[in-house]
């Protein structure tokens, strides 16, 4: 089991078979392309400035600014190809060839300062160090890419110390200890990368499944938003049907009348016709407002249908309370009542048909509150550049506990099925948060509960998006 978790540690090549994991992997490699170069210029920049300020007669100090300027300009290479996208793709492998260009430079040109200096400040396996150190933290590497990068590099140095020794000084060759530091720290620079490269993995299938968890939660979101919708539209149909009976009676009996008037102004005496006309203007009266009110209902069902519709347009909020107050009177008993106290308000940018089920919800819970002497309070005002609508009922009221969590959603059992709690509530506070604005409820047992709906005015409303 443990030869199985060593070997996924160190040959984790299905990761980037993953489309987005690779795509993650090449944009983190060219960021680290662009500050592996950042790093050389300042690192070498850095050195060669205090190489200056400390020994500023050193006979070395032209080799020094030599190997500086040719790590800055490896540096400005890595920089460059990190702004041209064509070169996305090979980011990683740029930036260990710089690595291992890198190492190569600081070695050479530290045996050749040895062999002018008897001063033994270029100290290889520091230099080694550091170049594994920020390969390691910055680059995205595979581990098997750091163990060859660290290899590559004692190789190096082996052949360098080796045409060292040859060329330009007796004892300059390889260094046993050297190749086994550069040996130990390759062992671990790996382990490193296996590690932080198992992170990165780990990290990302994290953000894949909080997506994945985003767009079902979402879709539940849907589902509950259809199924509101379909109960407000079946409660809009009851009051409809209910609203429709006397204007449509009136406006057939008014349509008769109409006709037995024309008829009988057709064969009546001219003492008689001035009362029959004064009678049909009675009557048309009648016909007018039957059909304004038929026209009302009418606005009223296409406001609240298709409550899925994501346009955004500045609404009054009074407009859609009044509906959904005429919406919940059919299903109010005689002893409860709903109470409009609706000041002039500015416009609100929203989604009208969004808001009418989040209000709808609300109100609808008040109803089921209260009982008895049941009394809701539909009120709205304009405080501080916001829209302030408060929906307040004076039934049993809501315990603590329960108000802790109105907002949280869930399924419980029921009658031998599950049932969800408190998705309307959710649903209600995350339209609301959508829009800009914020929910609010305070409540008591026994006392009724009160509910604050705060939005931003057109002006200072935000895009929904």
């Amino acid at each position: 089991m443990w030869r199985d978790r060593v070997l996924k540690y160190l040959f984790p090549g299905s990761a980037e078979r993953d489309p987005g994991f690779r795509r993650e992997i090449q944009r983190l490699s060219a960021n680290a392309l662009l500050i592996v170069g950042g790093a050389q210029i300042c690192i070498s920049g850095f050195m060669v400035l205090a190489r200056f300020l400390l020994s500023p007669e050193s006979a070395t100090l032209p080799l020094r600014f030599r190997q500086g300027a040719t790590i800055v300009g490896l540096g400005l290479i890595n920089i460059l190809a990190s702004r041209m996208r064509p070169l996305a793709r090979w980011a990683r492998s740029l930036a260990l060839i710089s690595g291992f260009a890198t190492a190569g430079v600081l070695t050479w040109s530290s045996m050749v300062i040895m062999s002018q200096s008897t001063n033994p400040n270029d100290f290889i396996p520091g230099q080694v160090t550091l170049v594994m150190l920020i390969a390691v933290t910055i680059i995205p590497l595979k581990p098997m890419q750091t163990l060859a990068l660290g290899t590559a590099i004692g190789i190096d140095y082996y052949i360098s110390s080796t045409i060292a020794e040859r060329s330009l000084l007796a004892g300059l060759g390889p260094d046993d200890n050297y190749l086994l530091f550069i040996t130990m720290l390759t062992l671990l620079s790996t382990a490193i990368t296996a590690v932080l490269y198992s992170q990165r993995w780990a990290t990302y299938q994290i953000l894949q499944q909080t997506v994945e968890a985003s767009d079902a939660l979402r879709e539940v979101q849907t589902r509950v938003v259809l199924t509101e919708s379909a109960n407000s539209l079946s409660r809009l149909a009851a009051a409809v049907s209910h609203e429709m009976n006397n204007p449509l009676g009136a406006l057939v009996s008014g349509v008769d009348t109409l006709l037995l008037l024309a008829a009988k102004q057709a064969t009546c005496q001219p003492s008689e016709k001035n009362r029959l006309v004064q009678l049909q203007a009675e009557v048309r009266r009648t016909v007018k407002e039957s059909a304004d009110r038929l026209r009302q209902l009418l606005g009223r069902m296409q406001r609240f249908s298709n409550l899925d519709q994501a346009e955004t347009q500045a609404a009054d909020l009074n407009e859609l309370l009044k509906d959904v107050a005429a919406l919940a009177d059919p299903e109010l008993k005689k002893d409860r009542h709903v109470e409009l106290q609706l000041q002039p308000i500015p416009p609100v940018v929203c989604r009208p048909q969004q808001l009418s089920i989040v209000f709808s919800n609300l109100v609808n819970n008040a109803m089921h509150a209260v009982n008895g002497d049941g009394r809701i309070v539909i009120a709205t005002r304009s405080h501080d550049s916001r829209v302030e609508v408060r929906i307040e009922d004076n039934g049993r009221g809501v315990n603590s506990d329960e108000l802790q969590h109105i907002f949280d959603p869930d399924f419980r059992p029921s009658g031998g099925r599950m049932a969800a709690v408190n998705w309307n509530m959710f649903n209600s506070r995350q339209i609301i948060r959508e829009h800009g604005g914020d929910i609010q409820i305070t409540s008591s047992q026994g006392q009724g509960t009160r509910i604050l709906v705060v939005l931003p005015v057109a002006d200072d409303a935000k895009a929904v998006t």
